[in-house]
């Protein structure tokens, strides 16, 4: 056995041992009518015990209908509330190893697919959704055991990873293939990386620190809570500006993490409410992630006193660079984590225009992140490269200034939606051309990025007198529908107003004969803010 590799539940227990009745988390708590009363301190021996609590319960139900120690035991919540944590750490605690399930995957043949995927021997899911649960494995819906008293069954021994390659969790990733995300294992190796990557954000503060994070499974199941950290849990995603401001007055909030297009929405109403504008002031540290912020917006929140500060991650490699944040002309650069061997490799197949609509600057190159094997947060061998044992992100980078670098987008068909998951383009487009492309579409591209869903933009096969091209806009949806059924709800296309047409041969290609997206993107920027209602 291993006493350096930490988990998320080690973490619980060491923190609950030094600091009991210090607060762990706040949650948004509401009265039987319904109306909103602030928010309710949990604190860490709290925690621990609803954990415990928890964990005797499923170990008893689990263990009645054969489910052994270690073995998987797929969650399938909403993944935005306490319980939903206390679910995940709790399964965990029992000896389990949790597999979380995104509630954005909503059709069930996926669902299975996924949990007989990763080997799951069971599923607990959330019954405000879905009322029974009909699979050919041990189904049981989320109960909430806060105020059972269940001391008389046996708590288990907590487990603890002998070796780096045990298994302590599994994650899906957040875009799908054909209807089908990967299967992200985590490793004891990674998770013990991870719980000491987010030191970089506490760096340089002091005394308790209140941090707002918006959503429970994935700020919470690993690492967090620890000592002198709160975490916040608000009461709406997006936070509304009367929610941040309540954070900042009453709560001391003093690190704000956002998805990057909700910090823009944050920004664009703070320009009209200075009462906004002076809360996001007093924070001492703004995150952002997830895509890159609009370098407007980054500017302008600069410029005004806002202590911004990027983070890059992903569902496989966890934290991956920090910015360095502040005011000053280096503010926007991104740094690797300490602890990390990182590889940065010239971008293959990337056009000159792509080059361009990238902003890259002279005598810059696109560089690709590559996680070589032997790097501590390097992702379960499953997902690396065959042949070199690496991991190739696929996010590519400029470095102005040795050691520091700016995110420069993707440099495959993925692309990222306005909640930073993934959305796999050249699949969509594919079934596209499968379905339309011999007698409707000539080309497609799939558009979005830092959109709520994607948007199909076509060239069609024959042209039409006029602009009216509804009736093959509802023809495309209706072939489409059974593919994007399949997929998550933030990749699918199911209303034709997201589809675009524009003439046969108008839009612009490369040398080799390809459509580069992001140009395509720029060109049609005023379109898309007209499908999505932005101003």
């Amino acid at each position: 056995m291993s006493p350096t590799l930490k988990t998320h539940l080690t973490s619980l227990e060491k923190s609950t041992a030094k600091h009991p009745s210090a607060a762990a988390l706040k949650i948004p708590h509401w009265a039987e009518d319904g109306v909103f009363c602030g928010w309710k301190t949990i604190t860490f021996s709290q925690f621990l015990n609803d954990v415990e609590n928890t964990a005797r319960y499923w170990a008893n139900e689990l263990l009645q209908r054969g489910i052994k120690e270690r073995d998987i035991v797929g969650i399938w919540v909403k993944g935005v509330s306490y319980l939903d944590a206390v679910q995940i750490w709790g399964i965990a605690r029992a000896g389990y190893i949790p597999q979380l399930i995104s509630l954005r995957l909503t059709h069930l043949d996926v669902v299975y697919d996924v949990l007989k995927l990763a080997g799951a021997k069971a599923v607990v899911f959330d019954p405000t959704f879905l009322q029974t649960l009909e699979a050919d494995m041990v189904a049981l819906p989320v109960v909430d055991t806060r105020s059972m008293s269940l001391e008389n069954l046996p708590l288990p021994q907590p487990w603890v990873p002998s070796e780096q390659s045990d298994i302590v969790m599994i994650y899906h990733s957040s875009g799908t293939t054909s209807g089908r995300p990967k299967i992200v294992p985590l490793t004891a190796r990674w998770v013990d990386h991870a719980i000491e990557s987010v030191e970089p954000i506490f760096r340089g503060l002091e005394g308790q620190q209140w941090e707002f994070l918006s959503h429970c499974c994935g700020d919470v199941s690993y690492g967090m809570p620890r000592p002198r950290a709160c975490v916040i849990l608000s009461k709406d995603i997006p936070p509304s500006p009367a929610e941040i401001k309540s954070m900042v007055t009453e709560y001391g909030l003093t690190v704000l993490f956002l998805f990057s297009s909700f910090l823009s929405k944050s920004l664009r109403e703070a320009r009209l409410d200075p009462e906004l504008l002076r809360s996001l002031q007093s924070i001492p540290s703004v995150l952002h992630g997830g895509l890159a912020l609009n370098p407007d917006d980054a500017t302008w929140a600069r410029a005004n006193g806002l202590y911004l500060k990027d983070v890059f991650a992903s569902t496989e490699v966890g934290l991956m660079m920090f910015g360095i944040g502040g005011s000053g002309p280096n503010a926007g650069y991104l740094q690797p984590p300490p602890g990390v061997t990182y590889r940065f490799t010239p971008a293959s197949g990337s056009s000159i225009e792509d080059q361009k609509s990238r902003n890259i600057g002279p005598g810059e190159q696109l560089l690709e992140l590559v996680v070589p094997s032997e790097s501590r947060n390097c992702p379960h061998g499953s997902l690396r490269h065959k042949e070199t044992g690496d991991f190739h992100t696929g996010d590519l980078f400029a470095e102005p200034i040795p050691g520091h670098f700016l995110s420069r987008g993707r440099n495959d068909d993925w692309i990222k939606m306005e909640i930073s998951l993934r959305c796999d383009t050249k699949s969509i487009e594919g079934n596209v051309m499968e379905l339309c492309g011999k007698d409707l579409v000539s080309t497609v591209v799939c558009l979005g990025t830092g959109r709520p869903s994607p948007t199909l933009l076509v060239e069609p096969l024959q042209e039409k007198d006029g602009d009216d091209y509804s009736a093959l806009k509802d023809e495309i949806v209706r072939r489409i529908r059974p593919f994007h059924e399949r997929m998550y709800t933030h990749e699918r296309i199911e209303d034709p107003r997201f589809i675009i047409t524009c003439p046969k041969g108008s839009l612009p290609r490369t040398s080799k004969g390809g459509v580069p997206r992001t140009v395509v993107e720029k060109i049609f920027e005023k379109a898309l803010d007209e499908i999505y209602g932005r101003n």
